[in-house]
C-alpha cells in the first residue's frame, strides 16, 4: 500500500514517534469527500475540524515539541488521482505504518485485562455515575504490574468508537463485537444492582473479544485505553456502603 489513496471515504494514517524511549502515536483520520479530519495523539483526539474543504498543515505537539500533518493532492501525469499524506516531527519525516495488515504485532503484547466483579458510584453535584473497575496485568512475566482503572461507560463508548473507525472500508469490519448496548436512563435505572451486573458482564465480553482480534491489539487506540493513569489523574470519590453513609477517600490504582 502506498502513501496516496484515491478511495473517496474515510482514510486512516499512522505514525509512530520514539521519545526518549518512550512511543508515541499519531492518527490521522481524513474523510476525503469534504477534507474533514480528525487528529488524534496517543489515543486523545487533539484538533478537529468538520467542515475543511482546503488542505493545510494539522499541526500538534508532544512534549512541547512541535509535529504536523501535511495532507496533500497525488497528482500524476497532471491529473488527481486522491490524497497523499507526510507527518513531520522536530523538523524530520516520520515514516508511516501501515496496520491495514490481517496480523499487525499487539502494541503492548502482554496486556491483559478483565472487568471485576464491582462497580463504583461518584458523585457529581446532583447526579451519580457509576464507574466500572478493569483489572489490567501488564509487562513480561519477570516485571509484571497490576493495577485497576475506572471506567465510565461513555469511555467504553468513545473506545468503540475509536476501534470501529480504524476498521473503516475494511472487509474484517465485520469481525467487530457489537457495540456495548445503551439504554435509556428514562426507562432504566443506571444505578439498579442488576442493571449495573449485566452492563459490566457486557462490557467484560466486549473486551475479551477485542483481545483476540489482531488489527485491534495492535491499534494504539485500544492500548491507550488501558494506560495506567498518572498520580494526579487520581481523583477524590464518594462510594456508596450498603450500611455506612458516603465517605470520602482517595481512591488508589492498586488493585484490590
Amino acid at each position: 500500500m502506498g502513501n496516496s489513496v484515491g478511495t473517496l471515504g474515510w482514510v486512516i494514517r499512522n505514525w509512530k514517534i520514539e521519545i526518549g524511549g518512550k512511543a508515541h502515536w499519531v492518527q490521522l483520520r481524513h474523510y476525503t469527500p469534504t477534507g474533514s479530519f480528525q487528529l488524534f495523539v496517543d489515543g486523545n483526539e487533539t484538533i478537529s475540524e468538520r467542515k475543511v474543504t482546503k488542505l493545510a498543515p494539522i499541526h500538534f505537539s508532544i512534549n512541547d515539541s512541535p509535529g504536523k500533518v501535511t495532507p496533500s493532492l497525488a497528482t500524476y501525469s497532471q491529473i488527481t488521482k486522491g490524497f497523499k499524506y507526510e507527518c513531520t516531527f522536530q523538523g524530520q519525516k516520520i515514516n508511516e505504518l501501515v496496520f491495514d495488515m490481517q496480523d499487525p504485532e499487539p502494541i503492548r503484547p502482554n496486556l491483559k485485562a478483565r472487568l471485576l466483579p464491582k462497580a463504583m458510584i461518584r458523585k457529581s453535584g446532583d447526579s451519580k455515575v457509576v464507574y466500572y473497575k478493569v483489572e489490567v496485568i501488564d509487562g513480561d512475566p519477570l516485571h509484571q504490574e497490576t493495577f485497576v482503572l475506572k471506567k465510565r461507560f461513555s469511555d467504553f463508548e468513545q473506545l468503540d468508537h475509536l476501534v470501529r473507525s480504524s476498521f473503516s472500508g475494511h472487509h474484517l469490519q465485520s469481525n467487530l463485537p457489537p457495540k456495548p448496548s445503551k439504554s435509556v436512563k428514562l426507562w432504566t435505572d443506571h444505578l439498579d444492582k442488576r442493571f449495573v451486573h449485566a452492563r459490566r458482564n457486557e462490557l467484560n465480553k466486549y473486551i475479551g473479544k477485542l483481545f483476540t482480534l489482531k488489527k485491534v491489539t495492535g491499534n494504539p487506540d485500544f492500548a491507550a485505553f488501558f494506560k495506567k493513569p498518572d498520580e494526579e489523574e487520581e481523583f477524590i470519590v464518594q462510594e456508596e456502603g450498603d450500611e455506612e453513609p458516603e465517605v470520602k477517600r482517595k481512591e488508589s490504582t492498586k488493585a484490590d
